[in-house]
């Protein structure tokens, strides 16, 4: 009987594990096809672990159907389950060797697991069934972009482009890298080129949100995410993308509610972890912080260079805690100097909590710095009254800086006049300085004098193209006078690179 006992428990979990045993098997293959079509159905909605769990089971009674291990492989990539997923499509490719979307599939998630050797064999297998596949020559160039290596990485992104003009991921990834170099310009247009070729592309609409977000153009960013979000409801990056939108407007608490929707949709997103890290820093919750990035990193799925990026931000915030605690000690036993009150401002300002910044500077009198912190965090914190009256006592006849400072302050109080002589003063100082002209020209703008406001940006973008402020530039001229907009950079035109100067080897 004790040997019943145990037999007969073993023999009704054999029957669960393996359908095949308690019904017929057109029951078992219908059944294998349900849990396909759901599993796929599951994984274009971006249900992932959902998607995993039901392909898992239909190729646990489908053994050979190739389908069914193909988007198992990218529901698990989809789950950040990457060991799991190369096994799917080990399996896929031994049932179908030439199927190149597979191929690729490999490469991703070894790439995401920072094995860049499996990466790049994957790849390559791929191009050697197809030459010039787009999708693999987009898949190099984000290993060579892994690799630290842009112009290789720029360069295949651009062939991707030329092999296949409608292949959008390739138009993203290499606008995504312009914008990591801050080429706005070439950025934007790239991911707007992406959304052209194929307008349900909800990761191409994430990006070009941020693009638009760093251009400072807040309601164009919102409306675009909230597109991406339409299309894709139940990606975290999303949600975490407008936290970020939000957070960069001082929308705090609105930047936590979307950072907590990310983790409503994966409790282990982490940039929705980094979010609600950046939040609680802002509001000195320093152990939260840390606490947030620390559960991010204990996720044994994430990708290998999403943590080196998350664990270089927790030392950043270690770093900080170390300091201010030093600071906050001395200030409490009575002994900090000046010094000691400028740079615990700075710390505050850094998080943002203007008015603690300007309190800790009421104590820094004496400090060499003290009324330069001060008229900028007094501006920060929209007091721009005071500000430029600390501006105004300040000797400001050598430097460029305060007396663009200075005119910051005038023009948010409407005096624009005021604004345009610091600004030229500025210029004068130091003729052709960059952020000046573009000052000056918003302030001839505001003052209706179009055509001085003309001249300046125009010779603002002879000093130079490329950078944020520079597509500002561009996006003001082509309203107000296209014909001065200068025929725009192509970001897919081959890259140059510079010859070796003679005397600079090993310098």
């Amino acid at each position: 009987m004790r040997f019943r006992r145990v037999v007969v428990p073993v023999l009704l979990a054999a029957a669960m594990a393996f359908p095949a045993l308690a019904g017929k098997a057109g029951e078992v293959r219908a059944e294998a096809f349900r849990l396909l079509n759901q599993g796929v159905s599951a994984y274009r909605k971006g249900l992932y672990a959902d998607a995993a769990d039901k392909l898992q089971r239909a190729a646990s009674m489908a053994l050979n159907n190739f389908r069914t291990h193909y988007y198992l492989g990218l529901a698990l990539i989809g789950d950040r389950r990457y060991s799991e997923a190369i096994e799917a499509l080990d399996i896929a490719l031994d049932l179908d060797p030439n199927h190149l979307q597979s191929h690729v599939a490999k490469g991703d998630a070894s790439l995401k697991q920072g094995d860049l050797d499996e990466s790049r064999g994957s790849y390559y297998l791929a191009l050697k069934l197809r030459p010039e596949y787009a999708a693999a020559l987009d898949g190099l160039a984000r290993l060579e972009e892994a690799g630290a290596d842009q112009n290789a990485a720029i360069a295949l992104y651009q062939r991707a482009i030329g092999s296949d003009a409608g292949y959008a991921p390739a138009y993203m990834h290499l606008g995504d890298l312009f914008l990591s170099r801050r080429e706005f310009e070439e950025a934007v247009q790239l991911l707007e080129e992406a959304v052209s070729v194929r307008p349900d592309f909800a990761a191409g609409l994430n990006r070009l949100a941020q693009a638009y977000g760093k251009l400072g153009l807040e309601t164009l960013a919102i409306g675009t995410i909230q597109a991406a979000r339409e299309l894709e409801p139940n990606d975290p990056s999303h949600a975490a993308t407008l936290g970020w939108l939000y957070l960069g407007q001082g929308l705090t608490n609105n930047a936590e509610n979307w950072f907590l929707s990310g983790l409503e949709l994966d409790r282990a997103h982490p940039e929705s972890r980094r979010g609600l890290a950046e939040v609680a820093r802002r509001r000195g919750q320093y152990d939260l912080a840390l606490n947030q990035i620390d559960s991010a990193l204990a996720d044994p799925r994430l990708e290998a260079l999403e943590r080196r990026k998350l664990q270089a931000y927790r030392d950043g915030i270690g770093e900080e805690l170390e300091r201010l605690s030093a600071l906050e000690t001395l200030r409490d036993a009575g002994d900090a100097n000046p010094d000691d009150y400028a740079q615990l401002a700075m710390i505050y300002a850094a998080r943002a909590d203007w008015s603690t910044a300007i309190q800790a500077l009421e104590f820094a009198q004496g400090s060499e710095l003290r009324d330069e912190r001060l008229g900028y965090v007094l501006f920060r914190a929209g007091r721009f009254r005071e500000a430029l009256e600390v501006y105004d006592r300040m000797d400001t006849n050598d430097r460029v800086d305060l007396a663009i400072n200075r005119g910051v302050c005038a023009a948010r109080l409407g005096h624009d006049l005021r604004a345009v002589e610091a600004y030229r003063h500025a210029i004068k100082l130091e003729p052709g300085h960059r952020t000046a002209q573009l000052y000056l020209g918003n302030s001839h703008l505001r003052l209706g004098q179009r055509e001085q406001a003309v001249a300046v940006y125009k010779a603002f973008l002879e000093h130079g193209t490329r950078g944020e402020a520079a597509e500002r530039v561009r996006r003001i001229l082509s309203q107000i006078a296209p014909e001065a907009v200068a025929e725009s950079h192509d970001p897919l035109a081959p890259v140059k690179t510079p010859p070796e100067e003679a005397g600079t080897e090993g310098s």
